[in-house]
């Protein structure tokens, strides 16, 4: 047979499969048919009167994959057999069982819960009707028996729940919330190398959107953004989705910067943390150095620095300490739930320099600023620092007839050289205004500073001047000028420093420096009344540092 014919037997053929197949359809669909309508015609209980029986609405995919799952929910009434429901028992045989009846008909729910006023409502397991078993009817259906008196004695496949506990049952449990602190979670968050807030933020799952919010507020965003370090912690409150509710950003241990919602952005406010302060007195005897034995009397570096800088005006550290030179120190600390976290000023000190006593407290003026005093009221700062760079050793004082080490000729030396690496800052001794910056004869580079209309300074052998600076230009008491080096007439690096009284030059270090405003009468009852006590501290302090030091070196002299 040919090629043709084939393709005509199969083509003929072919409409006798979907015959077979409309069939089998229509056989499948008379039992489902039959059950819906002994569903609607079952006979529902007369009033007194009650019925035991057992139905159940399914709703099933009658797909060929047979690969869904059904779940049901079986509605039983349990009572005590009637009249009605004795003619039923006597129809069917003893000991019938309730079966789960599938229907896909929403009509016939409709129907059901009509007939079964009060019902009570079965959850039972979801059944496959992929299993081969199941769809063949080899295994019996999930069965409810009831005994004569109408009670349960077969358990049921899942629990007796209400469809409103189903839903509830399903429902997540909400997150637990922390007392005192509003709704919402609190995270911790490191800053890690790299991070920008957003990056940290999505780390933890909280809002972009937020993240820039707060990075663009406008008092507090750069904190976020340049202010922002690898290490830094900060504490944030967010709800379900992610929206940030809160963030706590210590800045030191004293200040917590607090950032809020505010409308359609954020909001900051710097708040001053809870904490205790307590004095605590410090109180040594130079033997080794300055900085050996402040550490040994319990000063921090910081406080020691801070000392220096309160007598630099009246003491040289680096010349002018000499073995038996004393100090006392009152400071303050900072202590959090007991624990100390910070050291806070010193609040009042004196230092005793070859048999010279220096005194001076700590006092807040009218405008809000912290200076240190002496006891008469006069500022320990004083309107010029003796040396004006942090040098290594003084190469040559100052001298009318010194013999010049380049030109090998007598001639003045009108100032003092301060010798110190290449590069070293070098710093305006008091406030001024520059005269003078460049290139002059033997000072090599130089910057000369008017300070009023008697006094001026002048800065030699520059290696180069500093930044932003020229001739006009004010500059403060410490700010750099320049960095040392040895250009004109220097055979090394080093920093040439002149201080001139209406053109004439004075030396630096013995020259007698112009004294600081005194506080005005209006602040000087009040200087008084406050700085009393610390005083009072200072001369009880030093006098029992005293005793210490002469009954220790009293029992050391004494024969074992």
């Amino acid at each position: 047979m040919g090629k043709i014919d084939n393709d005509y037997l199969w083509l003929r053929e072919q409409p006798r499969r979907t015959s077979r197949l409309r069939r089998t359809a229509i056989l499948l669909m008379i039992p489902l048919v039959a059950g819906a309508a002994w569903l609607t015609t079952t006979p529902g209980p007369e009033p007194g009167q009650s019925t035991t029986s057992g139905t159940a609405a399914d709703s099933s995919d009658s797909g060929t994959d047979g690969g869904d799952t059904a779940s049901q929910l079986v509605d039983a009434r349990l009572s005590v057999p009637g009249s009605a429901g004795k003619r039923d028992a006597e129809s069917r045989p003893a000991g019938a069982e309730h079966t789960v009846s599938e229907d896909s008909a929403a009509t016939d729910d409709r129907g059901l819960d009509a007939q079964q006023a009060g019902a009570r409502t079965i959850a039972v397991a979801p059944v496959s009707t992929s299993d081969p078993e199941i769809a063949s009817g080899s295994t019996p259906a999930p069965r409810v028996d009831v005994d004569a008196a109408g009670v349960r004695t077969q358990p049921l496949v899942a629990s007796e729940l209400s469809p409103e506990t189903l839903t509830q049952s399903n429902q997540p449990p909400a997150p637990a919330e922390t007392p005192g602190e509003g709704p919402g979670r609190w995270e911790e968050i490191t800053i890690r190398s790299g991070d920008t807030l957003s990056i940290a933020f999505n780390r933890h799952g909280l809002a972009y959107q937020d993240s820039l919010e707060i990075a663009h507020m406008d008092k507090y965003g750069d904190r976020f953004t340049r202010g922002l370090k690898a290490g830094d912690t900060m504490k944030v409150r967010a709800d379900r989705d992610g929206s940030v509710l809160a963030v706590d950003f210590p800045l030191d241990p004293l200040k917590t910067l607090e950032v809020r919602p505010d409308g359609d952005g954020f909001t900051g406010d710097v708040v001053m943390t809870d904490v205790e302060h307590r004095k605590a007195y410090s109180a040594g005897t130079i033997n080794t150095s300055f900085y050996v034995d402040a550490l040994e009397a319990g000063l921090s570096d910081n406080q020691i620095m801070q000392l220096v800088k309160i007598f630099g005006w009246d003491i040289d550290f680096a010349l002018d300490i000499r073995p038996g030179d004393r100090f006392v120190v009152v400071r303050d600390e900072i202590y959090r739930d007991g624990d100390k976290i910070a050291d806070g000023p010193i609040l009042a000190a004196s230092f005793v320099n070859d048999d010279k006593s220096v005194r001076a407290v700590r006092y807040t003026l009218d405008n809000g600023e912290s200076a240190y005093f002496s006891p008469e009221g006069r500022p320990m700062k004083k309107a010029f620092i003796r040396t004006p760079v942090d040098y290594t050793r003084i190469s040559s004082r100052f001298s009318l007839s010194r013999k010049h080490p380049v030109l090998n000729k007598i001639r003045r030396h009108a100032g003092t050289d301060y010798a110190a690496p290449t590069g070293t800052p070098i710093k305006a001794t008091g406030n001024g205004r520059i005269v003078f910056r460049g290139r002059r004869g033997g000072y090599g580079n130089v910057v000369i500073i008017r300070h009023d209309d008697h006094l001026s300074t002048r800065y030699g052998h520059m290696s180069r001047f500093a930044e932003g600076l020229g001739t006009g230009s004010r500059v403060q008491q410490g700010e750099v000028i320049g960095y040392v080096g040895m250009s004109g007439l220097a055979t090394g690096p080093h920093l040439h420093y002149e201080f001139r009284v209406d053109g004439e030059p004075k030396d630096p270090e013995t020259v007698d420096l112009p004294q600081a405003t005194r506080l005005p009468k209006s602040q000087l009852a009040d200087f008084k009344q406050y700085t009393a006590p610390l005083l009072t501290q200072l001369k009880t302090l030093s006098h029992t540092h005293i005793a210490r030091v002469d009954e220790a070196a009293d029992d050391a002299s004494r024969p074992n």
